[in-house]
Parts: structure tokens; C-alpha cells; sequence
């Protein structure tokens, strides 16, 4: 813990800029990371005689293994959600679970949605709503938008307003951090569950990433990967490193979604050797020529075998 806590200290204090996850340990991360690091080393200990071996010194927490998870709600068993599988999973030929798109196009309008619906190589659509607060008006927004998606067989998830992706019954919900305890406390968690609706979390942070683990959501998302301007955000850019060491914190049969800067071919690419499973993209999309040209394209890149090996880190916890 208080190398973690030393290794945040550090990066916190740069005189140029931090990066990423690395530079959001605050307490809750470094317990995280402490407690990765104390499990690995007690599973890797070697008994000495009848009692228990001593606590073997490991790598930086490099494995879904050993990492916990924080439950926002101790006093509730939390069921999953439901799952979906990667398109490179190979489950995803070999079961009834639905697949997670390549590319997860986010907008912000009723005619994105309506375009892209009748786009080839368009799976999922996220809607994300800003320029209106009424309950009503957003409800009906998503229920227009999910009968349009539905026609072209594509699956629309709402960010944040759960009540109305419930309302409108679309597929499925994406909450950042915040809008994720709001929702617990609203015993909308249960209500999304009832309804067999999916959910996928945003994470920043270790301690972000140990909190969407105990809520078992259909995907988990990373961001931002690059810089980007399409949302004022608090965390600095986490990098292609951090995205490789999320994809080995997280279980293989969770889908994992990487977000922000990801602009163009070359970028998806690199997001997908780093681990990635499905790219959430926004300008990439609005604002392309030829948009089914860059979906087919985004694809493609997507669609490449993933190398990506993770980072070795050992020589930080030496």
C-alpha cells in the first residue's frame, strides 16, 4: 500500500503532466492495488511446513485473478447483469449471447441515431442526451430512438437516464461513476436487472475499476484513452499502457470498451493491440466524409488479432 500510495504521490507531483490511472492513486486505489499484490503473493507462497508459506514478493497487480472488487452496497448479494460476449470471444460463435459490437458509435441527436441505425457494420448506438433535463421529453426521445434501432436490428443503449431506457425498454444503459451510485440508490441497479436490461460502467481509476467489478456489469469501459474534447473530463488521458493492464484486470469474459481521442483507423488499431474489445467512438463517425466508409474501416481494425502483451511493471513494487 504504500508503494501505491508513494507511486501516486510521485506522479501527482510531476512537474510535467501525469497520466491516466496512474495518476488518480489516491487511498482507495492503492488499498486496491495492496490488496492484488498481498492475494497474489499468499496464492504464489510456498508452504514450510504445516503452517502457511510466507507471502511471496510479485509483480505489479497484473492479473483479474487477484484484484478485488468493491461493493458500493455491502449489505446486498448484487446479481449479474446481462452478459455479452466479445466479437473476438470465442464464445461468440458458440452461444445465444449477444455480441458486442466493434465500434460503439455515441450521439447525441434523434437523426445520428436514425443514420446509423441503417448503417452496415452498426451493432450498438449510444445515445447520449445533453441539451434537455425533462424526464418526459427524454423518455420520449429514447423511445423514439429505440423503434428505430429496432427496426434495423440494432441494440441502443442510453447514457446515464436509466428511467428512460427502462421506460422505452431499449437494450441497454451506460453509467459513469456517479450516475452509478445515483442509480444504486434509487434501486434502479434492481430495476435494470428485473427488466433484463444491459449495463456497461465507465472506470478511471483502480478503485472505479474494483466497484464496476462487484456490480458484474455486461461490459466495462476505459477512458479517456487520448486527449478529447467532446466531454469536459477530470481525468487526464489514461494512455495505450493503462488499456493493456485494464484488459488484464478485468475477466476475459467481460467485454472491454475503450474510450476517447479515438479518432481515426491508426488510433482503433492501437486501441485493439492494446487489449481492447469494442472502441467507443464519436468524432470519428460525425464527423467522417463518408461515414459507412469509416465504419467499415473502424471495423476492419477492429476486427485484427489482438497482441497485446502486458506491461511489465515488477520493478515498481522492487
Amino acid at each position: 500500500m504504500a508503494s501505491a500510495l508513494a507511486l501516486g504521490e510521485k506522479e501527482r507531483t510531476k512537474v510535467e503532466s501525469p497520466s491516466g490511472a496512474t495518476s488518480s492513486i489516491q487511498i482507495v486505489d492503492a488499498c486496491c492495488l495492496a490488496k492484488a499484490y498481498v492475494s497474489a503473493g499468499i496464492q504464489r507462497g510456498v508452504q514450510l511446513g504445516k503452517g502457511p508459506g510466507p507471502v511471496a514478493q510479485t509483480e505489479f497487480p497484473s492479473t483479474f485473478e487477484n484484484f478485488p472488487s468493491i461493493a458500493i452496497e455491502p449489505s446486498s448479494d448484487m446479481d449479474e447483469f446481462p452478459p455479452m460476449v466479445a466479437y473476438s470471444s470465442s464464445q461468440s460463435t458458440a452461444s445465444n449471447v449477444p455480441v458486442l459490437g466493434r465500434i460503439l458509435p455515441i450521439v447525441d441527436t434523434v437523426e445520428w441515431v436514425e443514420r446509423l441505425a441503417k448503417t452496415p457494420g452498426v451493432t450498438d448506438i449510444q445515445l447520449r442526451i445533453k441539451d434537455e433535463t425533462d424526464p418526459g421529453r427524454i423518455a420520449e426521445r429514447a423511445a423514439l430512438c429505440r423503434k428505430m434501432c429496432a427496426e434495423s436490428g440494432v441494440r441502443l443503449w442510453i447514457n446515464d437516464h436509466w428511467q428512460a431506457a427502462l421506460e422505452a425498454g431499449c437494450f441497454g444503459v451506460h453509467v459513469g461513476q456517479e450516475d452509478l451510485v445515483k442509480c444504486m440508490k434509487a434501486g434502479g441497479l434492481d430495476e435494470l436487472r428485473k427488466a433484463n436490461i444491459a449495463l456497461g460502467i465507465s472506470t478511471h481509476s483502480y478503485g472505479e475499476l474494483a466497484a464496476a467489478l462487484a456490480v458484474k456489469p455486461s461490459y466495462i469501459s476505459l477512458g479517456p484513452i487520448f486527449a478529447t474534447s467532446s466531454k469536459k473530463v477530470q481525468f487526464d488521458p489514461q494512455g495505450l499502457e493503462i488499456a493493456e493492464r485494464w484488459r488484464t484486470l478485468i475477466p476475459p469474459h467481460i467485454p472491454f470498451v475503450t474510450i476517447g481521442g479515438i479518432g481515426d483507423v491508426e488510433a482503433a488499431k492501437l486501441n485493439r493491440q492494446a487489449g481492447a474489445d469494442c472502441i467507443a467512438v464519436i468524432g470519428a463517425v460525425t464527423k467522417a466524409d463518408d461515414v459507412a466508409k469509416i465504419v467499415a474501416e473502424l471495423n476492419d481494425a477492429m476486427q485484427r488479432e489482438c497482441h497485446a502483451v502486458h506491461a511489465q511493471d515488477s520493478h515498481l513494487l522492487e
